[in-house]
């Protein structure tokens, strides 16, 4: 996985998608910030390490930018 250049798990993510907000350039932006960027990038994404901690897709009320713990999105935020 260390030589993907985008996230592996865009495909199903709404931020990819762009169903975030409701705002189409909400979701373009975190795109190109995250989902686009390479490792580096989308490694750091609060979506994709919740995926790798739990298994299963975050909320989609989880921005990749969340402040919040992966124990937080856990408890917090159950997979719509």
């Amino acid at each position: 996985m260390e030589n993907t250049i985008h996230c592996p798990i865009l495909e199903d993510c709404p931020i990819y998608l762009n169903n975030v907000c409701h705002n189409e350039m909400v979701g373009l932006t975190y795109r190109s910030l995250y989902c686009l960027q390479g490792n580096k990038k989308y490694k750091q994404c609060k979506r994709y390490q919740a995926y790798l901690k739990l298994g299963k897709e975050a909320s989609r009320k989880v921005l990749p930018n969340s402040p919040m713990s992966l124990e937080e999105i856990a408890s917090y935020h159950p997979t719509i």
